[in-house]
């Protein structure tokens, strides 16, 4: 834990802590990932995920079948294509990245609107 992590658990009070112990602890980077795969854009993640899926499994038996030629033109017909596949996979992957990002950014907006709200009931 951080000394800002510290400084506001201390500013915290009890219904403060409650709360954030229902909404319970950030997300790790697979539960991140899933996530990406609900609401009402999943179905174009999903088509990302499948062609990253298969981009890197074509991509896996082309490096096999380039490390097992034994003439350099049939390595080069397999090599390239295999690099071109991996990287396209990588890239797809790596793509998801900010989605993930703002998800976190969402949820911790949220938490803050949220304790707003409960300021402004206090007060008025």
């Amino acid at each position: 834990m951080s000394d800002v992590d510290r400084l506001i658990e201390q500013a915290l009070d009890d219904e403060d802590r409650v709360l954030r112990e229902a909404l319970g602890r950030e997300p790790g980077f697979v539960a991140s990932a899933l996530g990406l795969l609900k609401g009402p854009r999943a179905w174009a993640r999903w088509v990302m995920f499948v062609s990253q899926t298969i981009m890197f499994v074509a991509g896996v038996w082309l490096a096999w079948e380039f490390f097992q030629a034994e003439d350099v033109l049939e390595a080069l017909r397999y090599g390239l294509p295999s690099t071109v596949l991996m990287l396209g996979s990588l890239v797809m992957k790596t793509g998801m990245t900010p989605f993930m990002t703002e998800n976190r950014l969402v949820t911790e907006i949220r938490r803050l609107e949220l304790r707003i709200e409960r300021m402004r009931a206090e007060r008025g």
